[in-house]
């Protein structure tokens, strides 16, 4: 596997609104695409009230902490303070994209998208509240992470919603504008704002004709105005990729839950793919469903599909599926609105873990990629039947809710056990089928790479 593992390229975010789903529900997808090997903890953070001059320590630095902030579950890499995606108890979600910029970061320590999105779940109680929110911390703090690395792509862009509305949210260091999303919306690891936002951050087109990026007219083409002039590969990559995410979500409404899944699931049809010899684990294509052994060495390390509807019962407002390593080898199970989730899912780290669910599920991606025609249709037999059962389970227990929260939160539990237990049975058959099985051997460099860098013990006997 000879390529930058700190590279990180490639995230979809997807949404449909009301008008466009099944139910009436907003739907929310992501999947959050990171460096192999980086483990991503899911959490639960209560409501706290806060002492004045308290502060909070984000990624790099400190800044002043508010009086209350909200309940939120986020998913974060292990090693910042910040979140890939998240949802609080005020029904806000939020999801973000690093993208390249037009100017490097600011030379001073700084925060990153991804403590913005964590700060606004924290902080507000509405998307446009949250909007306001991250307006405000990019023009106070910018975004710089650590002075020493000088990455271009901490700037991020954002889809922000509640249970009555989304906004596409696009920033460039401490510039910003924000869109109202109508119907449906996606973002990807390119600016796709032009002339019809509804926000502008402050000073924005008067800073921004000054750098020689635009005139300065009443209203900017914001795609243009922030996009970098020349890009690498892995950035020309992303654009072909935020086409596939208009395919799957223009005119193919009503949505369902379901339907947002397999959008994260998405590696083309076959017509696209039948020119290449690769399988889809070695494809050499920018797909949605992102694996290590693809275009950049990043995979699909954490994925949501959450349901927002303002008029269900409490506990059934919030419906967040979860699920880790890439989606099509996985399984999405649920979480509700209780200010509660499975405690097992917290535990990730640096190196392998057999206890941690994230570790389970990466663990067994490594080995379906060894040959992935043969292995991942027996993943998809196991958890598709699976995940379906649950999705139905769901729906049974929201309309037949009978106030007993406790049902619920053992409902989720189970889901989680059953997931993680059938993830291990199925590596060991995977195991036990290498002998006799055709190995691609190009995964195998990448497998054998990949968990020597983690400590993931493997004994292939091939």
């Amino acid at each position: 596997m000879k390529k930058n593992s700190a590279a990180s390229r490639s995230c979809s975010t997807l949404i449909a609104l009301k008008s466009a789903t099944k139910q009436g529900d907003i739907i929310f997808g992501k999947n959050s695409d990171r460096p192999v090997n980086e483990s991503q903890p899911l959490e639960y953070f209560p409501p706290a009230d806060h002492e004045k001059g308290e502060m909070v320590q984000c990624t790099y630095i400190k800044i002043p902490e508010v009086e209350h902030t909200y309940g939120y579950i986020g998913s974060r890499p292990y090693n910042i303070f910040g979140f890939e995606h998240g949802v609080n108890e005020k029904g806000v979600i939020i999801g973000n994209e690093a993208v390249t910029g037009r100017e490097t970061p600011e030379l001073k320590w700084g925060l990153i998208g991804m403590d913005i999105l964590r700060l606004a779940l924290a902080r507000s109680d509405s998307a446009a509240k949250a909007v306001e929110v991250m307006g405000e911390l990019l023009e106070t703090y910018g975004t710089g992470g650590d002075p020493l690395i000088r990455p271009q792509y901490f700037n991020a862009n954002y889809i922000i919603a509640d249970y009555d509305e989304a906004y596409m949210f696009e920033s460039c260091q401490r510039m910003w504008a924000a869109k109202k999303i109508e119907h449906v919306g996606h973002i990807g690891n390119i600016y796709a704002l032009r002339d019809d936002y509804d926000m502008i951050g402050k000073n924005v087109i008067k800073d921004a004709a000054a750098k020689g990026w635009c005139r300065e007219e009443e209203k900017i083409n914001i795609g243009l105005t922030f996009s970098i002039s020349d890009c690498d590969y892995e950035d020309g990559e992303a654009y072909f990729r935020y086409i596939r995410q208009e395919e799957l979500m223009r005119d193919r409404d009503p949505f369902t839950v379901k339907m947002m899944m397999n959008n994260l699931r998405d590696h083309y049809d076959m017509d696209y793919r039948k020119p290449i010899q690769y399988d889809i684990a070695t494809s050499k294509m920018p797909t949605i469903c992102c694996h290590p052994g693809g275009m950049n060495g990043c995979a699909s390390a954490a994925s949501v599909v959450c349901s927002l509807d303002k008029n269900a019962a409490d506990p059934f407002k919030i419906t967040y599926w979860g699920s880790m390593a890439p989606p099509c080898c996985s399984v999405f199970t649920p979480k509700f609105n209780l200010g509660w989730i499975p405690q097992q899912l917290k535990v990730a780290d640096a190196e392998y873990d057999s206890a941690s669910p994230w570790w389970v599920f990466t663990e067994l991606e490594r080995y379906i990629s060894l040959s992935y025609e043969d292995f991942a249709p027996m993943a998809q037999e196991i958890f598709q039947p699976m995940e379906d059962e649950f999705i139905q389970q769901a729906e049974d227990a929201k309309k037949n809710y009978d106030g007993n929260n406790e049902k619920l939160r053992e409902f989720s539990q189970e889901a989680f056990d059953r997931s993680i237990a059938a993830a291990r049975d199925l590596t060991s058959k995977i195991k036990a089928k290498l002998p006799d099985t055709k190995i691609n051997y190009l995964m195998l460099d990448y497998f054998r790479d990949s968990s020597d860098m983690c400590g993931m013990p493997y004994d292939l006997k091939l």
